[in-house]
């Protein structure tokens, strides 16, 4: 993907990045490659598995991200969105399906 050339790079996310930072980083990293150049000053900055985080780095994660980042939050964008409609549409299995389904059901495969 970075082989690709462009004036501008747009991310959108379904989620909160998963909450994942090895995410985060990737994301950010294709954003902006000359600013996250290597992962190792984030990761030991942000090191989730240790609890161990960098107060300074955060504050100067934040401002970042704050820079170029929409967050919407969930209420906001429900306030906006018109009902789900959900629609159930039962159909039978195939013979196929029955015995690759039973099968995994009870272990067999």
């Amino acid at each position: 993907v970075r082989k690709i050339h462009s004036r501008g790079r747009v991310i959108l996310t379904g989620t909160p990045m998963q909450n994942n930072l090895v995410e985060l980083y990737a994301i950010l990293n294709y954003l902006y490659p000359q600013y996250f150049t290597t992962p190792v000053k984030f990761e030991s900055a942000f090191n989730i598995t240790l609890n161990q985080i960098d107060p300074a780095m955060l504050l100067k994660a934040n401002k970042l991200l704050k820079l170029f980042m929409i967050r919407r939050l969930k209420d906001e964008v429900e306030k906006l969105m018109p009902q789900k409609i959900e629609t159930k549409i039962l159909c039978p299995l195939s013979s196929s399906q029955i015995f690759w389904y039973k099968g995994f059901l009870m272990n067999e495969i």
